[in-house]
């Protein structure tokens, strides 16, 4: 193998080896604990980074005021969107594994790594297409005033978290 191709393949499996850890690794931000992780809880709501990402619809609907149909139909559209997530989430396990064995191999194929990277990297941006889509079918059930409690609140959010360049 030439001496380019096992440094680059290298440096990718440190990386994806550091990245694997430190996510690994709950409180490890600034006393935070887990409160910075994106994705989906167990019980399917979503966190943005900064809190609950409009997937908790008791917190919202004290927070916001929703009535009970507003909290009801919040609710099947979190649903629908935990099976969505999930069947990303089920795309994407098989090619972590497949990248995995392929940078185990003595020699390491590093166009077959960069597919597979590619692979999952389209996949995430589906993956935020959908929660961004997620929050955009919660906000149409959003009366006016609403919404606007709902963005000062995130800003608020944003504002108290050491790692958010929108800070104020």
């Amino acid at each position: 193998m030439k001496k380019g191709t096992l440094v680059t393949a290298m440096a990718l499996a440190l990386l994806l080896a550091g990245g694997q850890a430190l996510y690994a690794q709950k409180g490890d931000r600034a006393g935070h604990g887990d409160r910075h992780h994106k994705g989906m809880k167990g019980d399917g709501t979503m966190m943005d980074g900064h809190g609950f990402f409009y997937g908790d619809p008791a917190r919202m609907k004290t927070t916001l005021g929703l009535s009970d149909d507003q909290v009801n139909k919040i609710a099947a559209i979190n649903l629908d969107y935990k099976k969505r997530f999930l069947d990303y989430r089920e795309k994407m396990s098989p090619r972590h594994i497949q990248l995995k064995k392929l940078l185990l191999e003595d020699s390491v194929d590093i166009n077959a790594a960069r597919k597979v990277l590619k692979e999952l990297a389209d996949l995430q941006v589906e993956t935020r297409v959908l929660r961004i889509q997620h929050r955009l079918d919660i906000e149409k059930l959003l009366t006016a005033e609403q919404k606007t409690k709902l963005r000062s609140e995130k800003r608020g959010m944003r504002a108290d978290c050491p790692y958010d360049d929108r800070r104020k």
